[in-house]
Formats: structure tokens, C-alpha cells, sequence
């Protein structure tokens, strides 16, 4: 400062210097650079997320059954997805949605000369169930109990399945929906409890108002009960079946409130209308069981 300044001058300005130092020290500086590098790896993140959805669609598209939105993945991986409690971020929602894991498809053979196989079918045919299979047992998995444990398609036909849980028990699963020329409507529940002799039957209404009959019956042995929802959907027969364990030694892990619930929810619904629409098993006169 000039010694040739004023004194009252000198003063004032030493006033706005103090004044000018005091307002530069209370700016939040030190938050600038580590906001800056937030922002920018939060740019170059969605980017690259830019840059793979660019490439997998070029690598090919999945599909559509109808409303079904479940993904198909690519690899081997068969675990059963973690729930999580996690309450989804904004800025994940942006994201690219992961696919659902690849279900290995469990390898059966025919049993007798009359029963077929998905493998006997032509290719396109084939693939085109196959792909249904992929996205019903990621469905199912869903929908269903842990209990259950994971599903898997088999691929001796379109309609089976198979829950695996982690202490090597298996629940057969049927998933059906078959071309019909019966009338609408489920078959009615037996008369009175003593015709049902243990077992459970019993009417609901599906959304869309779908009549719908669940029974829990038994199943293998006497000691071991499965649990089956069926139901009329456009000319086709529906129904879903859990099953027993293959050792019999374990009834269904699915009640039928659990079932009804199933069954009931729109992207279940959304399959059905699409196998409805686009027939994959054979026509058929009874119903029941697939």
C-alpha cells in the first residue's frame, strides 16, 4: 500500500481488504473439487452404461411376449437372485437393467416311446419354447415361495420345471396352458368335506374376473400332498402344479393362498395371454394337471 496514501484513505482500504478476506474465507472451496469429481464420475459412469446398451442392442433383441418384460441373461448362472430391502437409488433407476439369470435347463429323456421331446422339434420351433421356458422359470422363481427353491426348465417339454432348494430337494413344477374346445369356466369342487377325504378345494376370482379353482390333494404317497390352481384363459386350459419331492418325502412347500396369489399377478397373467395367443402344446379335450 502506497506510504503516500492518506491516512483516512489508507484506512478505508484496509476496511474492504479485511471485509474482501473475510467473505473469500467463509466460500465452501474445499467442497468445490470433490463435487467437481463426484459429477464427473458420475458423467463418465453413465457414459459407458450409454456405450453397452448401445452393444447389446446391436448384439441382438430379446423377444417380446406380449406385456413380459423379463430379460433373458446370457452365462451359466443359476442362482436364486437375494431379495433386497435396499431402497433403489435414483440415480441406479437410470441404469441399464441387468438381465435375470440363465437357467441351466435340466436334461430328461423320454421314458416310452409314445412321450416326445422339445429336442425332436424343428430348430425355430424349439428355440421359440425354449425362450418361453427362460422367462417363466425366472417368473416362477419370482412368484413362488423360497420353499420352492430355484426353478429350472426341463427340457423334455415346454410345460415342466423343477424347484431345487439348497438341501437337494426337488419339486416338480407344471406350468400348462393348453389349446381347449371345452366351455369356459373350472371344473366345481367336490361335494362336502368327506368327499374331499383330507384334501382342500376352493373357488376365487382371479383379476379380470378368471373363475379359478385350487385344490391341495394328495400326491405320490399318502403321506405328501401338491397343491394345483387351474383355470380358463381365452380357448386354452391353464393350471400350475407344485408337486411333491421326487423322494416323496416332502409335500409341496406352496399353500393355496399362496397359489391363488401366483397366478393372480399380472405378469403371470401376461404369459398366459401370450401361450394363449401363440399355442405351444397340443389341443387337448381334458384339463387338470396339464
Amino acid at each position: 500500500m502506497s506510504d503516500n496514501m492518506p491516512e483516512e484513505d489508507c484506512r478505508n482500504a484496509l476496511l474492504v481488504k479485511y471485509a474482501m478476506e473475510r467473505t473469500v474465507a467463509e466460500l465452501p472451496f474445499h467442497d468445490l473439487v470433490p463435487t467437481a469429481v463426484a459429477q464427473g464420475r458420475r458423467r463418465r459412469t453413465r457414459a459407458r452404461l450409454a456405450i453397452v446398451a448401445g452393444v447389446a442392442c446391436v448384439a441382438g433383441a430379446v423377444v417380446v411376449l406380449g406385456s413380459v418384460t423379463l430379460p433373458l441373461g446370457g452365462g451359466g448362472d443359476t442362482v436364486r437372485p437375494a431379495a433386497s430391502s435396499t431402497p433403489e437409488s435414483r440415480e441406479s433407476r437410470d441404469q441399464v437393467e441387468v438381465p435375470a439369470p440363465y437357467r441351466t435347463p435340466v436334461h430328461i429323456e423320454p421314458t416310452d416311446d409314445e412321450e416326445s421331446s422339445m429336442a425332436d422339434l424343428p430348430a425355430t420351433e424349439r428355440e421359440r419354447r425354449e425362450e418361453f421356458q427362460q422367462r417363466a422359470a425366472v417368473l416362477l422363481d419370482e412368484l413362488l415361495p423360497d420353499a420352492v427353491g430355484l426353478i429350472r426348465p426341463v427340457d423334455l417339454a415346454v410345460k415342466r420345471y423343477q424347484g431345487e432348494t439348497e438341501d437337494g430337494k426337488v419339486f416338480p413344477v407344471i406350468f400348462s396352458v393348453r389349446p381347449s374346445d371345452e366351455g369356459p369356466g373350472p371344473k366345481a369342487c367336490p361335494d362336502g368335506p368327506a368327499a374331499l377325504r383330507g384334501e382342500t378345494c376352493e373357488q376365487a376370482t382371479l383379476p379380470g374376473d378368471i373363475e379359478a379353482t385350487v385344490y391341495r390333494m394328495i400326491s405320490d404317497s399318502p403321506e405328501t400332498m401338491a397343491t394345483l390352481v387351474h383355470f380358463s384363459y381365452g380357448h386354452s386350459d391353464v393350471s400350475l402344479t407344485v408337486n411333491p419331492a421326487e423322494d416323496a418325502t416332502a409335500s409341496a412347500p406352496v399353500t393355496s393362498a399362496e397359489l391363488l396369489a401366483a397366478v393372480g399377478d399380472s405378469r403371470f397373467l401376461d404369459m398366459v395371454r401370450y401361450a394363449d395367443e401363440n399355442p405351444m402344446q397340443e389341443r387337448q379335450t381334458s384339463i387338470v394337471g396339464g
